[in-house]
């Protein structure tokens, strides 16, 4: 993603003549991020140590392990997930991919291109 977030807008055409709203895809990223965080067995969101750029900046990075991508058919989402051990990994990409999609969908009515989650970590609590 880019130093300046880019921004997208939503609503139909019956909003556009009171105004835009428009959300920065860092908001998208913490959504889908934080709805990643909900499901069982994902353990945290997967933040590679060679970013630690962000650190000395003092960035916050609230979305890490999320990208968003805004294309001609939707949103593009990654995801890198660490997820404990013992869990089906099949199972819960497939769950993280439903709800992330059904609460972009449901907070933002943007379309969906694709929910991609990759298992970047297994954790042994």
């Amino acid at each position: 993603m880019s130093e300046v977030a880019e921004a997208m807008e939503i609503g139909g055409d019956e909003r556009s003549a009171i105004g835009a709203t428009r959300v920065a895809n860092d908001v998208v990223a913490w959504i889908a991020a934080l709805t990643a965080l909900q499901v069982r067995g994902v353990h945290a969101m997967y933040r590679p140590s060679g970013q630690s750029i962000d650190r000395i900046l003092r960035r916050r990075v609230a979305h890490r392990g999320a990208r968003v991508e805004l294309r001609d058919d939707g949103l593009l989402i990654d995801l890198w997930i660490v997820m404990e051990a013992g869990t089906n990994v099949a199972a819960v990409g497939a769950e993280v991919q439903a709800s992330v999609g059904e609460t972009i969908r449901r907070m933002l009515g943007l379309p969906l291109a694709a929910v991609n989650v990759f298992i970047s970590e297994v954790v042994f609590t």
